[in-house]
């Protein structure tokens, strides 16, 4: 029965049905972990988390094969139909494919995916590698074609579930990267000063880090007029491009007047 999960030619997963093409994915990369680095992804990670061991570029390469093979056959309702199969399995990596091929057919997707997309957020993408690697691969690329996204992005960024609002703000990094909705992603940030989650401390750090990119001016600018409203954290990320002299200078312009009092 376990010669039914082999890795099988491309001409034999064209005639695959999801169901048997995910149970292959799903065979073939349990057969890849190494235990030892496993235990060695732990640490990354703040809560337990179900690994294999496989290393992204090892991933992202059999991905890759495995998407060659399925793309000509298949259309986004199959991809999505793997994606959500793959999401229900325990290990990170086998979660983490099942995103990389609904990457591969991102050109096909639309809006009607967000709702699909914020059940798993809610359900599935349970922790910042998963959210962040379904927002660069998956998100991003839609609201490149549909800007109309970017209202589903203001509306998560309110979100009870820490996931969605980090996915709002991971979204924008690539465009933030290229000097593009700026004026969203520095809204966006401002909403989470005073959000409790680390992990969203240091995704508006991002955030804002990367909108310095194409305009230091006005992040310095902007950091300067919120400064003590601003997390540590998020201000660290914020300036790591700053030189040394800079960084020193804008932590303590932006230190909280209070706090330096009492001590």
């Amino acid at each position: 029965m376990a010669r039914v999960h082999e890795h099988v030619s491309a001409n034999e997963t064209k005639a695959l049905p999801v169901k048997q093409a995910a149970l292959g994915i799903i065979s073939h990369l349990r057969r890849m972990a190494d235990p030892v680095r496993a235990r060695g992804v732990q640490q990354y990670f703040k809560h337990e988390i179900a690994a294999l061991g496989i290393t992204t570029p090892v991933l992202r390469a059999f991905v890759c094969e495995r998407a060659r093979e399925l793309r000509q056959p298949w259309q986004a309702p199959q991809a999505l139909e793997l994606c959500d199969r793959l999401l229900r399995e325990p290990e990170m990596e086998i979660r983490g494919a099942g995103i990389l091929v609904l990457g591969e057919f991102r050109k096909q997707l639309t809006p009607d995916l967000l709702d699909r997309a914020e059940r798993w957020f809610r359900q599935r993408l349970d922790n910042w590698a998963l959210v962040d690697g379904f927002c660069g691969e998956v998100l991003s690329p839609l609201l490149e074609r549909f800007p109309e996204v970017g209202h589903r992005l203001l509306s998560w960024s309110r979100a009870e579930s820490l996931w969605l609002r980090r996915a709002a703000l991971v979204t924008l990094v690539p465009f933030a990267r290229r000097g593009l909705r700026l004026d969203t992603g520095y809204r966006l940030a401002r909403e989470h000063f005073a959000d409790p989650e680390d992990l969203m401390h240091k995704a508006t750090g991002w955030l804002l880090r990367e909108a310095g990119k194409t305009d230091m001016p006005r992040l310095k600018r902007f950091l300067l007029r919120h400064g003590p409203a601003i997390p540590r954290t998020t201000l660290r990320y914020a300036i790591e491009r700053f030189p040394i002299c800079e960084r020193v200078d804008m932590l303590k312009a932006t230190r909280n007047s209070s706090t330096t009092k009492t001590k």
